[in-house]
Order: structure tokens, then C-alpha cells, then sequence
């Protein structure tokens, strides 16, 4: 009974023991953790911080040539997580993962149809499927004859589209800020954006090219154009903002950047719009449209840092 009685103490003790080291580590591993993540600042500002945004903007894309011209600028919207990394009290990287909405308006340079040199662009409407054929440089090919061929497809001058894309964002920044003045800290940053296509849609105002309807105009809205976009987009992103500290290492940020793009958003050389050069004696040479436009963009930033 003795021994049971002492031994039972030594289990009890050695169980204590146990829960004092396992104290002991836990205590050790979270000033650990603190000592790596907290910053010296009055305002407990940390190494590594996170955090939301909202990113509201006005997009429009800049073509290259004489056929593409700009028609105007298109309200976005985005937002996602960010991710700060403090170099140095007045320095830090700031990355993160945002969903992105790009596009703009674009206008086509279009000449009369047999007016001599003049440029006309058009595609083929499949009818059934609501959606813009694939056939480069010649009409789709189908096999029942004429007339079931101009039942199946249309034939339209696309004279205005909205693009309408999304894009999943990486961005890349070097943030540079004050010291604090009052509750407020002031910064400016600079970097590149990296930004991956989800989808492209269009919205197109079209001239019907055939038949009984030619010359008749509509619009065609929420075509997908994914396929004839560039998967890689790459914008400078440069800008200025504020940050007002609100509690520890809490701030509410506000940020004003523009975005200038340097990479074309969609391929060179389309697979589903057609360059028609006139030569004047009612025919002309056929080509794949050569397309460049370049994204650019005034975004308002509101957002919070934790």
C-alpha cells in the first residue's frame, strides 16, 4: 500500500514535470515567433504584415497602328490580400494575390467597302452557337452549300468593342515611407505587376456585311474572346498613399497608383478578326488583323493593414 502511495507520487510529479517543460516550450516558441514579427516602433508596426483591399479604377487600353484607335475609358473594379515585408523602417516589399478587372473601348478604323486602300475589319457570327468562328485568313468552311453556309454564319464589320477581361495579379512593389507624423504615415512605391488571364469578353457593335440584312447595324454582348488574348500581362505600377494608424500595428491605407502597361494584351496577329485591304476594283487581300493594345490604368487603393 506504502509503495503504490510512492509511486503514485512519483507518476504525479513526473506528469508536472512534464507540463512544465511543455509550458516552458510553448513560452519559449512564442517569444520566438514575437521577437521575430515585432517591431521596435512606438506604434508596435511588425516585420511582416497583412492585409485587405478594394481597388476601384478607370482602365482604358492603348493601341498601336492606324486600324485600332482608343474610344474611351471603362470604370473596374478589383481587390485581394496583401503582403508586406519590412526591409528597414522607411522600406518594405509589398506583394500579395488580387483579382483584377481590366479592359477598354476600342474603335476600328473601318474605310467603305469598295472604297480604293481602305481597311475593313470583320468576322464570321456563328449563329447557333453565338460565338465568333476561327478561320484566319479565309470564311469557315462548310460543306452544305451557300445558303445553309449564310444560315449557319454572318458575316459582320465589327466597327466598336469593350473588352472585358479579369486577371489574376501578383504584384511586386518597393514601398517607401516617413516616419510618422501624428497618426499618419506617408509613402510612395513603385514595381511591376504580373498578371495572369482568367477570361476576356467582349462586347461588340457590329455592321452586317451579307444578304438581306447587310448594312443593318446591332450589338453582340458577353462574346468570349479569351482565346484571342495574351495569357501574360505586365504593367509598371507606380503611386503615392497614406496610412492612419488606428490601433498597434493596425493602419486604414488609401493609395493612389497608375499602371502602365508594356506588354500587348492580346495576340499580335488574330485568329478571328480579318484585315480586308481594298484595291479598288471591288476585291482586296485578306490578313489576320495585327493587333496591339497596351493596358493602362488611374487606381484608388482602400484597403487595411493589420
Amino acid at each position: 500500500m506504502c509503495y503504490q502511495k510512492i509511486s503514485n507520487i512519483k507518476n504525479s510529479k513526473n506528469k508536472t514535470m512534464k507540463n512544465i517543460k511543455k509550458l516552458f516550450t510553448l513560452a519559449t516558441l512564442v517569444l520566438f515567433v514575437n521577437s521575430i514579427f515585432a517591431g521596435d516602433d512606438g506604434n508596435e508596426i511588425k516585420n511582416f504584415r497583412f492585409g485587405l483591399k478594394i481597388t476601384p479604377s478607370l482602365n482604358w487600353y492603348k493601341p498601336e497602328g492606324k486600324i485600332l484607335a482608343k474610344n474611351g475609358v471603362a470604370p473596374k473594379f478589383g481587390g485581394g490580400l496583401i503582403l508586406e515585408f519590412r526591409l528597414a523602417k522607411v522600406a518594405s516589399i509589398q506583394t500579395g494575390l488580387q483579382i483584377d478587372m481590366d479592359g477598354g473601348k476600342i474603335k476600328y478604323n473601318n474605310g467603305g467597302i469598295n472604297a480604293p486602300n481602305a481597311n475593313i475589319v470583320s468576322y464570321y457570327f456563328n449563329n447557333s452557337e453565338e460565338s465568333i468562328e476561327k478561320y484566319g485568313t479565309t470564311p469557315p468552311a462548310d460543306s452544305s452549300g451557300a445558303y445553309a453556309f449564310y444560315q449557319k454564319y454572318t458575316h459582320f464589320q465589327l466597327n466598336e468593342r469593350v473588352y472585358k477581361a479579369t486577371y489574376i495579379t501578383i504584384p511586386l512593389l518597393l514601398k517607401l515611407k516617413t516616419k510618422e507624423i501624428g497618426m499618419m504615415t506617408y509613402f510612395g512605391q513603385f514595381g511591376v505587376n504580373s498578371s495572369f488571364r482568367w477570361s476576356v469578353k467582349a462586347d461588340d457593335k457590329v455592321t452586317s456585311l451579307r444578304g438581306t440584312s447587310a448594312g443593318a447595324t446591332e450589338t453582340k454582348t458577353k462574346l468570349n474572346v479569351t482565346k484571342d488574348a495574351s495569357f501574360f500581362m505586365a504593367t509598371l505600377n507606380f503611386g503615392a498613399g497614406a496610412e492612419m494608424n488606428l490601433s498597434g500595428s493596425t493602419s486604414l491605407l488609401i493609395g493612389l497608383n497608375y499602371n502602365l502597361g508594356f506588354t500587348n494584351v492580346v495576340k499580335s496577329n488574330s485568329d478571328y478578326l480579318v484585315r480586308r485591304q481594298n484595291d479598288g476594283f471591288g476585291a482586296g487581300t485578306l490578313s489576320q488583323l495585327p493587333q496591339t493594345l497596351k493596358s493602362n490604368a488611374v487606381v484608388l487603393t482602400i484597403g487595411v493593414l493589420f
